[in-house]
This record gives structure tokens, sequence and C-alpha cells, in this order.
């Protein structure tokens, strides 16, 4: 989960409430149902989720009929999110004896996932044990599914508060005949048939095949030796797709009759429209929980309320009220010494530092910060919400970053970051412009987004996730890239008021005395130019520094005043006559393009194809050589 921390901005939008939106409406058969839990109208929620959408760039629901289902992502960030909730609340709630070291308990569920009765009873059984056990944090994993990805969400594996031993708590399916003496039976889930509304599966016939999805192998195997048992084995069909996907598989083929344990087919968005009822012969699948490590009274506490919790199937409700900006400020003045500190860092004014961390202390019941003449420090109950919050914000910075990969692979959802335009018909516009309308042509659903930004905040917005790609001039550490070959050559625009003296070139020692509109710290073009000169000892200084190249245009045009750029982006100028081009001796200033991308992450069949279509534009015949970042 390690990565660069996102820039504030990068996170607006992805609001803790917003989540919680989010989750609650994953365990409502209705988005109705959710929305009048929320005190919202149907319309205002869809709003909110539609917006979570935007600012993760995944889409997460897919629209059938009347209704809502819930796409694969949706899964993932019900997971991930639900946990990102609880440690808000427990940074909020938890309150425990000064000096007393945390605990944490484990959970490991070897089950297949779905937004059900013991997901459910998980998230409440996790809140409850706040408020007994104030001391404890709880995490989960689902087995088989984000365990490469997630980490410690705890944050507390390198903890100086955390024991030296940890507690593990397994819940598993297994028989009385299997499991040891110490498991405790938490839930008998009870085998249904599902089929599409109308279908009738009360009246299920004796002779009629059901398919079995790809479940755990221990409940697939039970159900095979009970079939086998009962003389219906030769009705038992297979097929290779998870118990998620149950309103797709109704929706392609809708004679389909599935078989499955309850739990797999739960009262959550997107399973309204279909129908279920008991299998007979009757069958249960048991499900145990046992305790392991240092768990202790912990994890016997934690199996007593989940077996209360597992009685009914009820939704686990979230009130975050910790803001983005408030836990930012309070990790930025913990980090730097001062909230006057910290508003520099976040460039804003003191004043709104202050009142972020003022709103913080009222939403969780106590001072953070200790504020003397020397300065500001944490309080005792500050340095145990810190703990806290710091992984927060990593955990939420890792999911807006997690967000874009999966839409990538998923769904072809790809944003691309390019350097500035110098104008519509240079070469390097005219370039991207035929690969991304190659890309379009060929690949007519892919979602392609291109944004242009400065050649530092193409590198920076790479590594936080926010671009899956990005072409680039000069190349910074810690990015992959493929080399695309040389730029255009650089040649010195003038307005035509400046006497060049008939020189046919220009070397960098002459360019530099000429009155130059330059960008230094955003366009790669510049910078190139500024290396090249201090690598002579030559001392640059330009007449006016500048952010954009279609401002330096401009000023040229204007007055007597010069910039650098390739003559294809003022092509139509030189040709008018409104500007001059000389030429920069080739050997003492040339630039190169490479396309980059993160080095931690795989490149999806999406990505691949559009940086080949980008090295076959650029560099016709050659093929696409990966170069990592060093250690």
């Amino acid at each position: 989960m390690a990565g660069s921390m996102l820039p504030l901005m990068d996170k607006a939008g992805f609001e803790l409430s917003l989540l919680s939106k989010f989750v609650l409406a994953c365990q409502s058969p209705r988005l109705a149902d959710a929305a009048k839990d929320l005190g919202q109208t149907p319309s205002a929620l869809s709003i909110a989720l539609h917006n979570l959408e935007e600012r993760l760039g995944l889409k997460l629901f897919e629209r059938r009929g009347a209704g809502l289902d819930l796409l694969p992502a949706a899964f993932w960030l019900f997971r991930t999110g639900a946990h990102l909730l609880y440690l808000e609340q427990h940074t909020r709630e938890a309150r425990f004896a000064g000096g007393r070291r945390m605990v944490k308990l484990s959970v490991h569920l070897d089950l297949n996932f779905a937004i059900g009765r013991v997901s459910k009873a998980l998230l409440r059984t996790s809140q409850e044990m706040i408020e007994t056990a104030p001391e404890l944090l709880v995490d989960w994993h689902f087995s088989g599914l984000d365990d490469d990805d997630i980490g410690d969400p705890t944050g507390l594996a390198q903890s100086e508060r955390l024991p030296d031993k940890s507690g593990q708590l397994r819940i598993f399916y297994g028989t009385a005949a299997t499991v040891s003496a110490k498991a405790v039976h938490l839930y008998d889930d009870p085998w249904i048939v599902v089929g599409n509304k109308g279908s009738r599966v009360d009246a299920f016939q004796p002779d009629e095949r059901v398919t079995l999805l790809r479940m755990r192998r221990e409940i697939v195997d039970a159900m095979t030796r009970f079939a086998t048992e009962h003389g219906f084995a030769d009705r038992l069909r297979y097929r290779d797709d998870e118990p998620a996907q149950v309103s797709a598989i109704l929706r392609d083929q809708p004679q389909t009759r599935l078989l499955m344990p309850a739990n797999l087919m739960p009262r959550r968005l997107g399973l309204a429209r279909h129908e279920e009822a008991p299998f007979a012969p009757r069958f249960v699948s048991s499900i145990y929980g046992e305790t392991g490590g240092a768990a202790g009274s912990y994890g016997k506490a934690f199996l007593e309320a989940m077996l209360r919790n597992l009685v009914a199937e009820n939704s686990a409700v979230f009130t975050p009220r910790l803001t983005t900006r408030q836990i930012h400020f309070f990790n930025l003045v913990a980090q730097t010494g001062s909230i006057s500190a910290a508003a520099r860092v976040a460039n804003t004014a003191q004043s709104s530092a202050s009142k972020h961390i003022s709103q913080m202390e009222e939403a969780i019941g106590a001072p953070l910060l200790q504020r003397t003449e020397e300065g500001t420090s944490l309080s005792p109950r500050g340095e145990d919400v810190r703990a806290q919050t710091v992984v927060i914000e990593e955990r939420q910075d890792w999911i807006v970053r997690k967000a874009h990969d999966i839409a990538a692979h998923s769904q072809a959802r790809v944003t691309i970051g390019t350097l500035p335009s110098s104008g519509h018909d240079s070469v390097l516009t005219e370039k991207i412009a035929h690969v991304m309308t190659r890309i379009h042509a060929r690949h007519p659903d892919w979602q392609l987004q291109i944004v242009e930004s400065s050649n530092t905040m193409l590198h920076e917005h790479v590594r936080s996730g926010d671009l899956n790609l990005a072409l680039v001039g000069m190349v910074q550490a810690q990015v992959a890239r493929i080399r695309l070959g040389p730029t255009e050559p650089l040649y010195v625009i003038g307005n035509p008021a400046i006497s060049f003296g008939g020189r046919k070139e220009l070397g960098i020692e002459e360019t530099v005395a000429l009155p130059l509109v330059l960008g230094r710290q955003h366009l790669s073009i510049h910078q190139s130019f500024a290396d090249a000169a201090r690598e002579r000892g030559l001392r640059l200084k330009t007449v006016v520094e500048v952010g954009s190249l279609a401002l330096a245009i401009a000023m040229v045009r204007q007055a007597p005043l010069c910039t650098i750029l390739p003559p294809s982006s003022v092509r139509a100028d030189i040709e008018a006559g409104n500007l001059i081009a000389v030429p920069i001796r080739h050997e003492e200033l040339s630039g190169a393009l490479s396309v980059i991308f993160s080095a931690d992450r795989e490149l999806s069949e999406a990505e691949r194809i559009i940086v080949q279509e980008f090295v076959r534009v650029f560099r016709p015949g050659r093929t696409a050589t990966v170069e990592l970042p060093e250690d």
C-alpha cells in the first residue's frame, strides 16, 4: 500500500461520507431503500454515487431496467471501503487507558465473498467491539481476494503500540466431524435454488438440472457427495463463474437454475429481481470460527458477538464525521510541528487549517493538540489519533490509485498526459492526434481521456496514479519509460524586430544573450535549454517566466522578444512573416520524448496497445524497450 501521498486536491470529492452512502447502498435491495435510510431522495443518492464513480474514474454500477446492478469493481470497493470507514469510526470513538498498547485481531474468512449475512455481521461485530474493547483493532481478508494489495490495513504491523503477538481468527466452512474441539459453530447456511423472476423455482421439478458456480472447494465437494448419496448427481452442472455474477448469468441465460448457499444470494443491490426457494432435499453448509495466536479473550468475545449478529441479516451503517481536509491538516500539523507550518505546506490560510483542526477535535470530543508559546505538540489523545489518521490517509490514497488501475484493466479506461500543445499544427500535436484517432477507430468502446500538464506535474500524476501514461520530455526518477526518439529540432522563435545579423544558426551561448520568454519551471523544452546552458557555465536570464507556450508565443508576437520552440508550432505565423525562426545547433541542444508509466503495477492490455501505437508512430520500425527506474 506504500506510495507517494496524493496532494489534497487529488482527493477532493472522495469523502468518507460519500463512501458510507455507497457501502449502505450496496447492502440495500433497492436504491430507494438506502435513500430512505439516509433521509435522501433516490435521485440525490443516485447523483452522489455517480459523483463517486467520476472521482475514482471507475464504473461501479450498471443500470438494468428500473434498477442498478453491481459491477465487479463495486465488490472490491465495498471490501476496502468498509474497512476504511471502520478505521474512521475507531479513531473517533475508541477510548482506552493512556499508555495501553493496542491489540490487533486478524480475521481470515475462508468463504466466498458476498455482501450478505456474513459480511454484514462481520462489520457490525467490528463496530460493536469499538465500545466493548476499544484497544482492539480488527482487520479482515477474504481468502484469495486483495491479498497482495492491501497489506496490513490497520497500520500496526510495525507499530510500537502493538504487542509482541497478535490474534488470529479464522471463519470457515466445516462439519462437526472434521473441525477441532475449540471451533465455535456460528451458522448453518441453507442451500437454495435461484432463478429469474417468474421462473417458479418454488415448483422446482426433481428432474431439472441445477448449476453450481465457482465456490469454495469444500462446499462444492460436500454438495457433490450429497447429490451422489441422494441420487441427483447427474442433474448437477458446473460453471466457472463467481457467485457475484449471478445477475449477469441469469440475464444472459434466463432458463438457468443456480444452486448455492443462501449467504451468496443476499439482500443487496442488484438482486431484487430474482426468485429463490429452499432446495429439496434440505442441505446446509455450516460456518465455524476458530481463534489462534494471542487472540485470547478478544477472539472469544468477537465470536460471541458474531454469533449474535448472524441471527438476522441487518445492514452495517457507518456515519463518518471526519473529513478528508481535517485528516490531511491534522497529519500535516503532526508532521511539521505547527498549524502555521502546515498551512504553508498546504498553501492555504492559517485560519483555514486551524478551523479544520478545531472541527476535528469537536468530532472526536477531545483536544488533539497542546498549544504553548514554544509551538504545537500532540496531546495524549492526539498521539493515539495520529497513529490511525496516517493509515486512513494512506489507505484513501491507495484506493484512488488502485481504482485507476482497475479501470484500466477491467474497463479500458485510460487517462493519458501530454506536454502542453504549442499549436494545433505542430508535429507533436499531429502525432498524438494520429495515435488517439487510430486507437479510437479500432477500439470505440474504450474510454480515453487526454490531459495536458507540465513535465513535472505529468511525472507526479503518473506516480500518484491519476495518470495511466504520460508523454514527457526529460524523464525523472521513479517511473518506467519507453523512449520514443528525438523531439523535433528546436529553434529560436523571434519577433521580426529582433535582428539576428543574417545568422542561419545559433549556438547556446548566442541564444542566452537574447531577450527570452521561457517557462523553465513548467515546460520540458525550456528545461532542456536551461540544462544545456548550465552545463556550459552560462548564466541564463529571462525577460519573463511564463507557465504556458501559448502565452510565450503571444508575447513574442507583440514585442521584440524571443522564445524557444519547434517551428511547426508557429508554422502559419512564420509563413505570414509575423515571426522568424532560426535553428539552434542540434549538437548543442537536442531533446527526446518518452512515454512513462508507474513501475509499481502491470500495464493493462489497453495500455499496452496504446504504448505500442505511440512507438509505431514516433519510432516506426522499432520495438518498445521498457527501462525501469534504478533502485
